[in-house]
């Protein structure tokens, strides 16, 4: 049985073209996995044909380019291309993906930090313990509290009139969002792009020059179905399972709260159920975020 030759990458450096990379780079720009790897078939084989063993990680897009707009997938074609001149730029990207406890924020993150080789991905819940270490509970009670009963703390001056739950989640979300303002600033120090996710990135609590910058892309995951919502805080979390599931209507009030402020600003908002995945819908966003920053550069 005939070995097949290994053709390599030359880039920045030199690596091994694989067509299992190049089939989930395309599934990042919507086509399907079975369809992305037939479509790395087909560039593999032209390479070999060229009879390269090294080929230039420029020519290489050509070939994929050329490759999928054969195939029907012009719009995928030029998306590529402005994915990997972005790829290989020195543009920072800052996703912001907001949500109450449970939606799935986390494993989004991680699968986009994946797709675009991003390597720095916060929880707001990191920055939130960094500060509790710093502002005792005496000094700061809110934060020293679940977001969902911080409400608890409120001091007897607010009036009733106020939905409580709702202002103790503020005032807990309000000193983690200085924190994550002070990540973004460290990251625009060093042009580095970067994922924070939590449920504290409530869009009111922004600087308005924060969202408004091109390289920001803020986006809220939403579950509409709150059985659903009960479920996945069942199956993600076990020590504080009873706890969550004890409070779930006040974390609803909040998972409302931060899709209708989502709303307000006409920021995206991505819902899940049982019936649709998340993720294509997040991909498209992102993607269509990194094209509006090539376009707008070139």
């Amino acid at each position: 049985m005939e070995t097949e030759s290994q053709i390599f990458i030359q880039d920045r450096d030199k690596r091994l073209f694989s067509r299992g990379i190049l089939a989930k780079k395309l599934r990042l720009l919507g086509i399907p996995s079975s369809a992305g790897y037939e479509i790395s078939i087909q560039v593999y084989n032209e390479i070999a044909r060229l009879k390269e063993t090294t080929i230039e990680k420029d020519k290489l897009d050509d070939i994929v380019f050329d490759i999928l707009k054969s195939s029907y997938y012009k719009e995928c074609a030029d998306n590529y291309m402005l994915v990997e001149k972005w790829k290989a730029s020195t543009m920072p990207l800052w996703i912001l993906m907001a949500g109450a406890i449970g939606v799935g924020k986390s494993t989004l993150s991680q699968k986009i930090a994946g797709d675009l080789s991003i390597q720095h991905v916060i929880g707001t819940d990191v920055v939130r313990d960094i500060l509790r270490k710093i502002l005792s509970v005496d000094v700061m009670p809110e934060l020293h509290s679940p977001s969902y009963s911080a409400y608890e703390t409120l001091r007897p001056i607010y009036s009733s009139r106020f939905e409580e739950v709702l202002l103790g989640f503020e005032n807990h979300s309000k000193y983690v969002n200085l924190g994550v303002e002070a990540v973004l600033s460290r990251a625009a120090t060093e042009s580095v792009s970067i994922i924070i996710e939590g449920e504290h990135l409530l869009p009111a609590l922004f600087d308005e020059n924060i969202l408004s910058q091109p390289n920001v892309l803020y986006m809220t995951i939403s579950i509409p179905d709150p059985l659903l919502h009960k479920e996945n805080l069942s199956s993600q979390y076990t020590k504080e399972k009873d706890d969550l599931i004890s409070h779930f209507n006040d974390i609803r009030k909040i998972h409302d709260h931060i899709v209708n402020e989502t709303r307000i600003r006409k920021l995206p908002v991505v819902e899940t159920s049982r019936d649709l995945n998340p993720l294509d819908t997040v991909r498209k966003i992102v993607v269509d975020k990194i094209v509006s920053m090539v376009s707008t550069k070139s």
